[in-house]
């Protein structure tokens, strides 16, 4: 009861941003066209020089701290690359900064903060590839919120075996769950 009351959170958001994911058109509708959409902050010049062989993540991490954003995120984009684009993904504002090399630029959008993004953005958030202790924990709690879902399926299959008059039912929709399952990865 106590680990269900503590993941509580997490399942909310996981519930809501599938919601969001599978009604994506009504979300769409009730938002407006263009609900997710980057909106420009600024652009500023960036004097620094990096050699062709650098480090993507460096580059990114020295970039967001200029800016002031220093947090996780992920770069898109090689070292030699004209650009390189970096998402600083922060639970209510993604940042898009992207560094043009050759003409030492950075061109910095925001996300404005809507609830399908937010919830999706935290859906989406991953911790272990981050070098930040809260991403860690977070991923820490992801795990235990698979755990969890897997000891849901696992106790509720024994309950099911346990309690002899639901059997027949219990295995007609287990039998049942199966089929669709198997059904829908075949036709996708």
């Amino acid at each position: 009861m106590y680990l269900a009351l503590f993941l509580t959170p997490w399942m909310v958001i996981y519930a809501l941003s599938g919601l969001v994911l599978n009604h994506f058109q009504a979300v769409r509708s009730a938002y407006g066209e263009d609900f997710n959409k980057l909106e420009k902050v600024e652009e500023r010049d960036y004097a620094a020089v990096f050699s062709d062989d650098a480090d993507v993540r460096m580059i990114g991490a020295q970039i967001l701290e200029h800016l002031g954003l220093s947090g996780s995120f992920n770069v898109q984009g090689g070292p030699a690359a004209p650009k390189l684009v970096i998402n600083r993904n922060a639970p209510f504002a993604l940042h898009r900064i992207t560094y043009f090399r050759k003409e030492h630029r950075l061109l910095v959008e925001k996300q404005p903060l809507t609830a399908p993004v937010f919830v999706n953005r935290t859906h989406f958030r991953h911790g272990y590839g981050q070098p930040f202790l809260a991403s860690k924990i977070w991923g820490v709690i992801v795990d235990l919120v698979i755990v969890a879902m897997v000891f849901w399926v696992a106790s509720g299959l024994w309950m099911w075996w346990e309690i002899k008059p639901a059997r027949v039912w219990g295995a007609a929709f287990a039998l049942l769950g199966l089929g669709a399952f198997g059904i829908m990865l075949a036709i996708l």
